[in-house]
């Protein structure tokens, strides 16, 4: 099996190929809730003037950009990484070729989160603010609306930290993911404000214990306990009126039906007096506290988890993370849509491998699975 293909540029220029036979193992990993991290090693050799290449060559200065592009055989292309040097790690060993160089890198979400600031947003919805912060950095923005807008009279809307904190705040209690990654198509440096993907076009399948299988190993498990809705309330000082949030989900079932209402039923028969969270620190606006429940009850309700590793000699492709994937091969209980949560994706000593952190809110199959579909037939996302 070949190779896959692995391009590193540093400031643009791609890495010099003396510097890339140094480089040894490339490690990116995506969620959709954290910021989309880098680490490259590189062994280290030591010059006659005592200096080491590369350590002491002055490439990976202070946040210097960094970008990974990767093509696994018979796959596309995918600009995997796109963001900025963190951390320069070397170590040394006694022996000289144990020594190596590690380098980690953030994308621009290091950047969102270099200065702490009190801004307001006055008569802005959290959209609005969200754009506003990414206007800052002239990262273009993909986002939803959100219903509530916060007069300045009523309740004005005000950052207190980071515009990273900041928008990931607004994105949670909107029950929406923030992140950042590079445009599939032209390379792009994006940011993105909007719900979970569920109803995307799903990834190349994943299957299992079937023919055509692509995965090395999956484990699956369906927490079945409480709670799974959440309820809040708070007073509405302008109104003077209890405002409330009664929690109904948003998300569609990826299955039968949401794994929730089942689940709540069978609780309170065996005993249970309910399953039931409150919401801390309640918005007190209507549309903004009804946004709040319903988030919270949707991420309480993706009960159901999926974790795994991809033969990628196999799958020729590569997965992503904050999209949905079908998996297959699992018996009727667990197959289905998942959405994919976290990847993680290695390229060491030439072997690429990836793992994976995959959800879903219900049980079952929803009727609407497009079992079959392959690395050929979908395009990259």
């Amino acid at each position: 099996m070949p190779d896959p293909a692995l391009t590193v540029s540093v400031d643009g220029q791609p890495l010099d190929q003396a510097v890339l036979g140094l480089l040894t193992r490339v490690e990116v990993r995506e969620s959709d809730s954290d910021a989309t991290v880098a680490a490259l090693r590189l062994n280290c050799t030591q010059n006659p003037g005592g200096e080491f290449t590369p350590l002491d060559d002055d490439l990976f200065v202070p946040a210097a950009k960094i970008s990974i592009t990767v093509q696994v055989p018979g796959g596309n292309a995918v600009r995997l990484f796109e963001g900025f040097v963190t951390h320069v790690r070397p170590h040394f060993e006694v022996i000289e070729s144990n020594s190596y160089l590690e380098i980690l890198a953030m994308d621009a979400a290091v950047l969102l989160s270099a200065e702490e600031r009190v801004e307001a947003y006055p008569g802005s919805t959290d959209e609005e603010a969200v754009k506003t912060v990414f206007d800052r950095y002239q990262i273009q923005l993909t986002s939803e609306a959100t219903n509530a807008r916060h007069e300045e009279d009523r309740q004005l809307l005000v950052q207190r930290g980071t515009d990273w904190e900041f928008a990931q705040q607004l994105a949670r209690r909107n029950g929406y993911v923030c992140y950042i990654e590079p445009d599939p198509q032209s390379g792009d440096v994006k940011a993105y404000f909007k719900p979970r993907g569920l109803k995307d076009t799903p990834q190349p399948d994943l299957a299992l214990l079937r023919e055509g299988p692509n995965l090395k190993w999956l484990d699956l498990q369906a927490i079945l306990t409480g709670p799974v809705k959440v309820v809040g309330a708070a007073i509405d000082p302008i109104a003077k009126r209890i405002v409330r949030a009664d929690g109904q989900p948003v998300a569609e079932p990826l299955g039968d039906a949401l794994l929730g209402d089942d689940l709540e039923k069978r609780l309170t028969q065996a005993g249970a007096t309910g399953a039931t969270a409150f919401l801390r620190d309640g918005l007190p606006l209507e549309a903004a506290i009804a946004a709040q429940g319903s988030g919270a009850t949707d991420r309480a309700q993706m009960a159901v988890e999926a974790r795994g590793e991809i033969d990628s000699t196999l799958y020729r492709g590569l997965l992503r993370a904050r999209r949905p994937v079908l998996i297959k091969g699992v018996g009727r209980t667990f197959a289905g849509i998942y959405y994919v949560k976290a990847v993680r994706t290695t390229v060491d000593e030439g072997v690429i491998s990836q793992t994976f952190v995959a959800e879903k809110n219900a049980l079952g199959l929803s009727g609407k699975e497009d079992f079959g579909q392959s690395a050929e037939e979908v395009p990259p996302q």
